[in-house]
């Protein structure tokens, strides 16, 4: 998912710093930040932490607007398309790819993301394999329908919808068979070359000791606000706690600082780095009194 935020610093022509993080657990470096959180991508800002895609690139947004990749007059197609491609298209074109690549894996990777995903048993996949290729040629036709007619995914500007459904294409060609499918789809492969060739903005490496440090010596910008309408009537100062509905369920505890229809962040101290916020969206994870 890295690879979606990547191609929004490269529409933005943003430069930015790289943390590097192990591919598998334990993160002694990502857990003082997060509380507990696992999956990468993160964007630390000071002592804000944003966590999930859809958080990280609504704030990229909020801070450099220009050029939008949520346009205003495409904004409500954007999410919902994003959503299907993280979840979709995304988990289809994994599962051929580690079925494909299942028996080279290191045996910590493997053990790892089958503790991550609920039910997941990666030797198992070789079996699900066709339904997953046969998946993904029925959403790569969709696209190279929409794609035969427009330059990008939405209309004729690089929005997050493209984002997603890249990084999710970009994972699975590392499986030739899919790699065989997007190139047999022309104009979803004439737009792959196109949005590849964005490239990654300007990045330098940044060691993780340096990314603690800053967290430390800064303090959380996040305003409180509430949500007269939550459902739930979560309001600022509830304790809770934030986990993922699908996978690396690994909950997260802290006190609501701000909550909206589409995030939370809430407040938690850890003894490295002191006083966290942290960012959540709301969709695709659950919210709960802790």
């Amino acid at each position: 998912f890295s690879e979606k935020v990547r191609k929004v610093f490269a529409a933005k022509g943003l430069a930015w710093r790289a943390v590097d993080q192990p591919m598998w657990n334990p993160k002694p470096q990502l857990v003082p930040l997060t509380g507990g959180y696992r999956r990468i991508p993160v964007l630390p800002i000071g002592a804000d932490v944003y966590c999930d895609t859809a958080c990280i690139l609504r704030e990229i947004e909020r801070r450099h607007p220009e050029p939008a990749v949520f346009p205003a007059a495409t904004a409500g197609a954007i999410d919902p398309l994003a959503w299907w491609a993280d979840r979709q298209l995304f988990t289809a074109a994994a599962t051929a790819v580690l079925a494909s690549m299942g028996p080279t894996l290191p045996p910590e990777f493997k053990a790892d993301r089958e503790k991550m995903v609920p039910g997941l048993n990666i030797d198992a996949l070789t079996a699900q394999a066709p339904h997953a290729r046969d998946q993904l040629r029925a959403y790569l036709d969709a696209l190279n329908v929409r794609l035969t007619a427009h330059a990008f995914v939405i209309d004729d500007t690089f929005t997050v919808a493209d984002a997603a459904c890249f990084h999710a294409l970009w994972f699975g060609r590392m499986d030739p068979s899919v790699a065989a499918l997007l190139a047999a789809a022309p104009a979803v492969a004439a737009w792959f070359a196109r949005i590849e060739a964005l490239g990654h903005g300007t990045s330098q490496p940044m060691p993780a000791e340096e990314a603690l440090a800053i967290a430390a010596r800064s303090t959380p910008a996040t305003d409180v606000a509430s949500d007269p309408g939550d459902p739930s009537g979560a309001r600022p100062g509830d304790h809770v706690t934030v986990t993922p509905d699908d996978y690396g369920l690994d909950p997260v505890a802290g006190e609501i600082v701000a909550v909206s229809p589409r995030e939370v962040a809430i407040r938690r101290r850890d003894e490295q780095v002191g006083e966290i916020v942290v960012h959540f969206p709301r969709a695709g994870f659950r919210l709960a009194r802790a």
